[in-house]
């Protein structure tokens, strides 16, 4: 893959509701904390309803000469009778609609989900020739290829080879001139609305809609938990040389499992052995020092019975 030279501010968008706000700020401030000190970063946040006072919070946690913040907010009705459960939110379908939120003199744009830790320097990634792509993305740790993946179990229809590889949506470099072009967002939405039976989220979208349309990046910048399995890497898709860097020389650290570091259930703990690392991003936000507890998980569970016994009245 070839590098280019690029002296634009690089152009990150993340997407998140009030309660992944920390953890938003997080993953945005280990971007800083690991960005070359000669470039500038221009950071959208599409706001699916981030309280005024995280909001501020977010603002002082990034407080830097190296970033300007944007806040954005979409329709959610845009995305209505899309598949939605605890893990997929309508935040998550907001990344299908950058080329119609960012300004028009923005064709590239790195999009990072709000459970990342980055910890390589985002201009490495941003100065990486898209070239004729749509996306730029690493292969999914669990749904290795399209045929793996139950919601795209129509594959056939689509044309698509089953041994094609399937992307993690997490992080996206988008070729944000070819998807406003060719009205990429919309298709997918509208891909996701007419197979509803199959129940695909946003990420089976792209996958459907960008079949051989996309690049696959070194799977350092989207470091995933299967990695560290023993199973993986007897088995691992890698090269040899590609599994160890990825295993000790991550660039982003990606929480995909749950519990996530910052939120525990009552029994059951974080075990990714990286979730020291959000916590050392996290002291250097306005919620240094936060820590879930045993009184906060219960206070949690206390809250969650309550609306389910007031919706049953």
């Amino acid at each position: 893959m070839t590098v280019i030279s690029d002296l634009q501010p690089i152009v990150v968008v993340c997407a998140a509701d009030n309660n992944y706000a920390m953890p938003l700020a997080v993953t945005v401030r280990s971007a800083l904390a690991n960005l070359s000190s000669n470039c500038k970063m221009f950071l959208f946040i599409l706001d699916g309803g981030i309280s005024q006072a995280n909001k501020h919070k977010i603002i002082k946690s990034l407080k830097s000469e190296q970033i300007e913040i944007s806040w954005v907010q979409l329709n959610d009705a845009l995305f209505a009778n899309l598949a939605l459960n605890r893990h997929v939110t309508i935040p998550t379908y907001y990344r299908l609609l950058l080329p119609q939120v960012l300004p028009k003199h923005f064709d590239k744009a790195i999009y990072l989900d709000s459970d990342m830790v980055v910890t390589g320097d985002l201009a490495e990634l941003w100065n990486i020739d898209i070239g004729n792509n749509y996306v730029l993305a690493v292969q999914d740790d669990v749904q290795l290829d399209i045929s793996m993946c139950e919601a795209l179990q129509n594959y056939q229809e689509l044309g698509i080879a089953p041994d094609g590889k399937y992307f993690n949506a997490g992080l996206l470099v988008i070729n944000i001139d070819k998807w406003r072009t060719e009205n990429i967002g919309s298709r997918i939405i509208e891909y996701l609305q007419q197979n509803q039976k199959y129940l695909p989220n946003d990420q089976d979208g792209l996958n459907a809609i960008l079949a051989g349309k996309w690049e696959e990046l070194h799977p350092k910048w989207n470091q995933m938990p299967r990695i560290y399995d023993d199973s993986f890497g007897k088995n691992s898709p890698f090269p040899e040389d590609i599994y160890q860097d990825v295993l000790h020389h991550p660039c982003i650290i990606h929480f995909t499992n749950t519990p996530k570091p910052w939120y525990a259930g009552l029994r059951v703990e974080c075990e990714h052995p990286k979730k020291d690392l959000f916590f050392h991003y996290l002291d250097m936000t306005d919620w240094s020092g936060w820590r879930d507890t045993f009184w906060r998980r219960l206070g949690r569970k206390f809250m969650k019975m309550t609306l389910m016994n007031t919706s049953k009245l």
